[in-house]
């Protein structure tokens, strides 16, 4: 066995590579994708499934759009953590990426595998325009490129390790077995986190038969599929960990419906099978990797389709197991139009409380970027891009919500209450901002192996107490509308622009005795500069607690390390 796999060396290195060709193409296809489309992604999911069935028809077009339903599911997430998606509503997306998902079968299934070459060396000339769209669509170009040029490499590999006794053998046992096949079909694609890798492997393998080489027969590869449905719902656990209940409630129903997908599948496979030898028979040729695609395709829709008069049973089993918890959650009528319209007042009350959630997001995003100045930790990394989407989406939502209030005609108190209010969530999103630059910073920092120095972390880690305190008075002024607590923020911004200017000088001796080493991840000072500016932020929401006409000092006579680098 030792020696069959030394003399399959060069094979292994073909399929593992390939393996990694198709995995970054999806990537990097996927990232395309969601760069040209921009926010719209997210604008799509909230105000177009208000039901169900529009969920599954929003799930279907984003996924196919992304190319990825681990994408699409972990898009999903993120706006039921922020509170801006409902669970039923996330039923019908989570369906609908099922579906959507298979897609990536049929396009590699189709017979252009042969362009690979040619779309990638296209792509990769359109990434060097500077030209928004056409710089996405060449990464796009390129993605898909690198997908076939994947799978022909993976085929490379697959031909002769195919032919062995080993593979034979293990390919008779996956045949015969069929909770073996499942069991590995899951574990694969887990450990990938990648449906479309496994399946795309499997269709290569699959084909081979048609070549002469005893591959993998259809009763082996149907167990597999089923599988790998249910190993893709580990990106969704994963995005779901550490969010709202909500969001482990919508990661249960995916995990739920991609269960008992396959136990059904299991219970009647041997019609399955039947239904699709008969289908390739009819039109397809024999041993067509198209078959594949066709199972996966027919296994999602027929459970969309059964399932979806279950959905209120799925939430239930969802909330039994997963329970309620002490959250903080934004007001139910938050965002409703009709309110506006019915009561302008009454939906600015509402605002206040989304606006105090939006500062509670801020506060959780304060707290995962502290903690990641003093250790690395890559969850903490995904933890920090998650809030920023959440910071970025609170922003977009509220500032239209109020410029929708404020065509109402409100009377002079309340516009000028609806002025402090988009003033202070431009101020929340500019601190999710400049918590962003830390965290990426910091990346630079850990990736370069430059620690704090001992001094260095003592005086960050007492500039985050004094902004912690900031933060936690800013919010009680906010909600309380106390001037007392508000002037104890004024007080404090002073000392955190002393503080700044005192370990900046400090960070600059030690760079001149040689304590520290300046690399290009010497980043102390920006890191300083970026606390500062949270500070100035804090200043601008208690200062119009203050008084309501306050104008932010860093606009009317900005300081030169002031002026905001990310507007």
């Amino acid at each position: 066995m030792t020696v069959a796999a030394f003399m399959l060396g060069d094979e292994i290195l073909f399929v593992l590579g390939g393996l990694a060709l198709f995995i970054f193409g999806i990537n990097l296809m996927s990232d395309s994708l969601k760069a040209a489309a921009g926010n719209k992604l997210k604008m799509i999911i909230e105000k177009s499934t208000n039901t169900p069935l529009k969920g599954i028809f929003v799930g279907i077009a984003l996924t196919v759009l992304m190319q990825t339903s681990s994408g699409t599911t972990a898009l999903m997430i993120g706006l039921l953590r922020a509170g801006l998606l409902t669970l039923p509503q996330s039923v019908g997306i989570i369906m609908g990426a099922n579906i959507g998902t298979t897609v990536t079968a049929f396009i590699i299934g189709l017979p252009v595998a042969d362009y690979g070459l040619a779309m990638l060396f296209v792509g990769v000339i359109m990434t060097f325009i500077k030209q928004r769209k056409v710089h996405h669509i060449g990464g796009i170009l390129a993605g898909l490129g690198m997908i076939f040029v994947g799978l022909n490499t993976m085929s490379m590999g697959l031909k002769p390790i195919a032919s062995t006794q080993a593979a034979e053998s293990m390919f008779l046992a996956f045949s015969n077995n069929w909770l073996l096949g499942t069991v590995f079909g899951t574990l694969f694609t887990t450990l990938v986190q990648s449906s479309s890798a496994s399946i795309g492997i499997l269709q290569r393998l699959y084909a081979l038969n048609a070549e002469g080489i005893d591959s993998i027969a259809l009763t082996g590869v149907v167990p597999i599929l089923l599988g790998a449905n249910i190993g893709t719902t580990i990106t969704a656990f994963l995005a779901s960990l550490g969010g709202n209940t909500e969001s482990k409630r919508a990661a249960f129903v995916h995990i739920l419906f991609n269960v008992v997908s396959a136990v059904i599948f299991l219970i009647f496979l041997l019609p399955y099978e039947a239904l699709v030898l008969w289908f390739e028979t009819r039109y397809l040729q024999p041993y067509s990797m198209l078959t594949i695609a066709f199972a996966h395709a027919f296994q999602n829709i027929v459970m969309t389709f059964i399932l979806f008069f279950f959905i209120k049973q799925m939430i239930f089993l969802a909330k039994f197991f997963v329970k309620d918890k002490f959250e903080k959650q934004i007001p139910e009528e938050m965002f409703d139009e009709k309110l506006i319209h019915e009561s302008p007042v009454l939906a600015l009350e509402f605002v206040k409380k989304a606006i105090l959630y939006m500062g509670s997001i801020v506060k959780d995003y304060f707290e995962i970027a502290r903690e990641y100045s003093f250790k690395e930790n890559s969850k903490l990394v995904q933890e920090a891009y998650t809030h920023e989407m959440m910071i970025d989406t609170y922003d977009q939502k509220l500032h239209d919500y109020l410029i929708k209030i404020s065509q109402t005609g409100l009377d002079p108190k309340d516009s000028l209450k609806l002025s402090r209010d988009l003033d202070t969530i431009r101020d929340f999103e500019r601190i999710g901002d400049h918590l962003t630059n830390i965290v990426e910073f910091f990346v630079e920092r850990y990736q370069e192996s430059q620690l704090l120095s001992e001094e260095g972390g003592r005086d960050l880690a007492e500039l985050y107490q004094v902004l912690e305190d900031m933060l936690n008075h800013t919010l009680n002024c906010f909600e309380t509308n106390s001037v007392e607590v508000a002037q104890h923020v004024v007080e404090l911004e002073d000392v955190v622009d002393d503080m700044e200017e005192k370990f900046r000088y400090r960070y600059i001796e030690r760079l001149k005795n040689g304590d520290v080493t300046f690399v290009i991840a010497a980043n102390f000072a920006d890191i300083l500069a970026n606390l500062e500016r949270i500070g100035d932020h804090l200043l601008n929401i208690a200062s119009s607690v203050i008084e309501p006409m306050y104008i932010p000092q860093s606009i009317a006579v900005p300081k030169p390390h002031e002026v905001d680098k990310d507007i």
